[in-house]
C-alpha cells in the first residue's frame, strides 16, 4: 500500500491542474498586485474596475457570475471601491436590486493603473513565454461572461 500511494502521491504531484492552476494564480496575482500597489489596487479591485468600464454598468450578481467571484468576495471589494468613491451603486426598480458603475474617480483610478497593469501584464509573459500566455488567454476567454 505505502509504494502503491507513494506512486499516486507522485502522479498528482506531477499532473494535478486544481494545484497547477493554484500555483500559477498566486504567482500572476503577486506579479500584478505588486505593480498595482503604487497606484493603492489590488489585482482583484483591477479586475472590477475593469468589468465596470467594460460593461458600462452591471448587477452585482451577473458580475459575480462573469467573474466567478464568490457574492461575500465582491461584495468586501466593492465596499472598499465605494468607500474610496471609485464605485457607485445605482437603485434599481426595487429594494433589492442596483447596479453597480464606474465613478468618475474610478475611471481616473483605472486611466491611472494602466501603466502600472501594462508592466505587470509585460513581466508575466515573460515569465510564462508567449505561448503559455496565448494559452492561458484562450481558455479563460472560454470562461469569462464578458
Amino acid at each position: 500500500m505505502a509504494k502503491h500511494l507513494k506512486e499516486d502521491a507522485d502522479e498528482i504531484a506531477e499532473a494535478c491542474l486544481a494545484s497547477r492552476t493554484r500555483l500559477l494564480g498566486r504567482v500572476i496575482t503577486s506579479i500584478y498586485d505588486d505593480a498595482l500597489r503604487g497606484v493603492g489596487l489590488t489585482a482583484s479591485q483591477m479586475t472590477i474596475l475593469v468589468a465596470l468600464e467594460h460593461t458600462g454598468g452591471i448587477n452585482p450578481g451577473a458580475l459575480c457570475e462573469a467573474l466567478k467571484l464568490d457574492k461575500s468576495t465582491l461584495s468586501r471589494n466593492v465596499d472598499r471601491m465605494q468607500r474610496n468613491g471609485w464605485v457607485d451603486k445605482i437603485p434599481g426598480p426595487d429594494a433589492r436590486s442596483h447596479t453597480l458603475k464606474l465613478s468618475e474617480a474610478g475611471r481616473r483610478k483605472l486611466a491611472e493603473a494602466v501603466p502600472h497593469w501594462r508592466k505587470a501584464q509585460a513581466d508575466a509573459e515573460e515569465m510564462l513565454g508567449k505561448g503559455g500566455m496565448d494559452t492561458l488567454v484562450r481558455v479563460s476567454k472560454r470562461l469569462r461572461g464578458f
